[in-house]
Formats: structure tokens, C-alpha cells, sequence
């Protein structure tokens, strides 16, 4: 799944930043300042987080009240989304769904959104999350003509459950499940014409059914959104680029790790996964080795070919940052056989001009992999517009500068 276009609403630095449209590589945000662009990567974060939302709260800094000419609302958090994302469908989701109802062969876009109270809610664009009485009505009316020939006790609990039903009415819930045990009784009675026009109105019925199921395994493909800043790498505060940190460092992997641990049973099984791990973690930094706890609780990552092995956190900043990324991309990979979405705020790392370069060459090479969201200091939006914007002479077909300053 890859996204393809966000918004958020209602944060303290921007209101409503209206849809913004992302490439499938790298993307470098333009803002009208810092704050901002923040503020969306956080808030975007939300959608699927590699931290316990409960406990992390990001939602209690927005404001509390809707304020407008002559009036003062409250804002109820369980209707308010904060953060809305619309994903393509991958190939391979689109064959799971279908298993669950031809309908989905459809599927194209499937947006997800974030309340303010945690919850979150799942969409396929252009299709129903259940069917309308309207859509079964003229079915359901012939079945009930022919059934009040075999006799009235047959027909009768059947007309007295859609007697109240109006065009607009979704069938699901306790109205779904008391429409099918009425129409089951009447196949012992049906021709095979109106048996067939019976299934085609219980595979309607079974539409809600289908959509919370179709729900699951579509947010079980929604890949986590890791967030990578100054203190990730142990770079805020220290311009130098000393290690430190190493606890909050870890946080995303140990996540990622923990979620990983969860599907397996014994040690062996996860010394043997861990292992694989570390095989594809060579073909993306040759030198890095994994270790984690036998939960998935604690993770480090170690730098090999030393006469002793040493800290990731020991390596420069621009190294940091690629070996979280490589980690994190084969812990992601394993579990749920794609990609994470990186978002990489560079403000407080304090990268020297030649870093800058060395991190945006980083990203181009990867870009093809990983989609990725930039949220740059001055400096290096500045590179950025140099290589990527108009006429820059590093242009590549998967990077983009996004200007996704909010229209007042």
C-alpha cells in the first residue's frame, strides 16, 4: 500500500491543511514555516503509529472548543478526525478482499481516518460499507409474492420485518440478521429461479458483514509510519553528533520487534527469524547486526568488523539514520511483507552542508523502496530545491518538493 494523499485537521499550527498529494518515493515538504511542517508529519504519524496511542496522547494539545461568531462548541473527540489518509490498494490486498466478496475486485483507494479519542475508521472509496433497502426491495417483494403462494405462514414474518423499511435504510446489524432468518425459511419453497434471486439478497444482506471483515484485513496491511528526528538519533542538542539516547533511539524498533515476537511461539523459531532478519539487513547495511529479546522488547543494533563491536549511535549522523531506516525496514518487511513509511524530520540534526548532501543522496537511492516524507530545516529545503525543483540537475522520477503551505 502506498499513500497517496493526506490531511489534518484541527492542529494548533494548522487548522486544516486541506489535501496534499504524495509521490510514491521521496517527498520534501514546502511550508510557510518549520512549525507546520511538523505538525503534519506528527499528526500523519497518527494513522498508524509504532507507539501506544492510549499512552502517547498526541491528540491533547488540539484545541478543546470550536470557536465561531457569537458561539463556543465543544468538540466531540469520538467525531472529530484529526488525521484522514488515502492509500491505494496493492494487488496482492485486492485478492485477499475478493475472497471476502466479489465486490472488492473494485477496490482502489481505501482511506483510513484518526479521531481525537483514538479510534480510527476505514473506507473503501466508491463502495458501500452495506447495502440500502432500495437495492433489495424489488427482490425481496417477487420472493415475497411467490412465497404468499405457498401459504401466508411461510410469507407473513417476513412481510411484517420489512414493513417498516424505507428506500434509504441500511441493512445491517439486528435488521440484517432477522432479514436473513426470515428469507432462509422460505428456500426449502423456491424454485432454482428464485433460489437464485434469494442468494443474490442475502450476499447483499452479508455486505456489512463482509465490510467489517474486509476492514480488518485491509488495516492489517496499512504499513506503520516511522518517525525518524534529531532525538531518534541521538543528534538533538549536540551538534557534534556524540552518541546518546540509545533508549529512545530503540523505541520504533522495539515496537516493530514486539509485533514481530507476537506471531512466534518458541525461541528457536525466533532465533531462526532473527537470523533471516540479519541476512536482508546485510543487503542494506552490510556492517549493521540486529539483536533482540526473545518478546521483541529490547533491540539493539551493533556495528560488525571491529576488533569489538560497538554502538550504531557511534556512527555520523547521516549512518544513524540509514541504519535505523535498514532496520526498520526488514523488521516491517518480515512482519507484514511491505514497506513502512518513513517521515524524517531534519530540523535540530544540525547536519553540515556535506551530511545534507550525503542524506538527500540517501534518499534518492532508496526512493525506489521507501516512500518517504521530509520535513527539512533551511538548509537543506534549500538543497533540496537546488537538486530536486525545476531545472535541478539531480532530478529523479521518484523525488518531489510538495508545497504544502495551508491556503488562507
Amino acid at each position: 500500500m502506498h499513500l497517496l494523499m493526506f490531511r489534518i485537521i484541527g492542529h494548533p499550527a494548522i487548522p486544516d491543511s486541506s489535501w496534499i498529494e504524495i509521490g510514491r518515493g521521496l517527498n520534501v515538504l514546502k511550508t510557510g514555516d518549520t512549525a507546520q511542517a511538523q505538525a503534519l508529519a506528527h499528526t500523519l504519524q497518527t494513522i498508524n503509529p509504532p507507539y501506544d496511542i492510549n499512552q502517547v496522547e498526541p491528540f491533547r494539545d488540539f484545541p478543546q472548543y470550536l470557536d465561531g461568531p457569537g458561539y463556543r462548541r465543544r468538540i466531540i473527540a469520538s467525531k472529530k478526525t484529526a488525521a484522514l489518509a488515502i492509500f491505494t490498494a496493492s494487488p496482492q490486498l485486492v485478492r485477499e478482499l475478493t475472497t471476502i466478496d466479489p465486490v472488492y475486485y473494485a477496490t482502489d483507494r481505501i482511506e483510513f481516518g484518526r479521531r481525537r479519542d483514538h479510534s480510527r475508521w476505514v473506507n473503501f472509496v466508491e463502495l458501500a460499507g452495506s447495502s440500502r433497502w432500495s437495492e433489495i426491495e424489488p427482490t425481496i417483494s417477487s420472493l415475497l409474492y411467490y412465497a404468499g403462494k405457498i401459504g401466508k405462514e411461510v410469507s407473513e414474518p417476513l412481510r411484517h420485518t420489512v414493513a417498516s423499511l424505507r428506500g434509504a435504510d441500511r441493512i445491517k446489524g439486528p435488521v440484517a440478521a432477522t432479514l436473513k432468518e426470515h428469507l432462509q425459511t422460505l428456500s426449502p419453497f423456491l424454485t432454482k429461479h428464485h433460489q437464485e434471486q434469494l442468494d443474490q439478497c442475502l450476499n447483499a444482506i452479508d455486505r456489512a458483514d463482509h465490510f467489517r471483515q474486509a476492514k480488518d484485513r485491509a488495516s492489517a496491511w496499512l504499513p506503520y509510519f516511522v518517525l525518524i528526528t534529531a532525538a531518534t538519533v541521538g543528534l538533538d542538542g549536540d551538534a557534534t553528533g556524540s552518541a546518546r539516547l540509545p533508549a529512545r533511539s530503540a523505541v520504533p524498533l522495539a515496537f516493530l520487534a514486539a509485533d514481530l515476537a507476537a506471531i512466534d511461539d518458541d525461541k528457536t523459531t525466533w532465533d531462526q527469524r532473527i537470523s533471516r532478519l540479519n541476512l536482508q539487513l546485510a543487503d542494506l547495511y552490510p556492517v549493521l547486526k540486529l539483536h533482540c529479546g526473545p518478546d521483541g522488547a529490547t533491540v539493539t543494533l551493533e556495528i560488525r568488523g571491529k576488533l569489538a563491536p560497538s554502538s550504531w549511535l557511534e556512527l555520523p549522523p547521516v549512518r544513524r539514520i540509514e541504519a535505523l531506516m535498514a532496520a526498520a525496514s526488514v523488521l516491517h518487511g518480515q512482519r507484514h511483507g511491505n514497506q513502512p513509511i518513513f517521515l524524517l524530520d531534519v530540523n535540530g540534526m544540525h547536519l553540515q552542508p556535506a551530511e545534507q548532501v550525503d542524506l538527500l543522496q540517501l534518499l534518492l537511492r532508496h526512493c525506489n523502496q521507501w516512500q518517504s516524507l521530509v520535513v527539512p530545516d533551511n538548509d537543506f529545503l534549500h538543497l533540496c530545491i537546488r537538486h530536486l525543483g525545476p531545472g535541478g540537475k539531480d532530478g529523479h522520477a521518484l523525488a518531489q518538493l510538495i508545497d504544502a503551505t495551508p491556503v488562507t
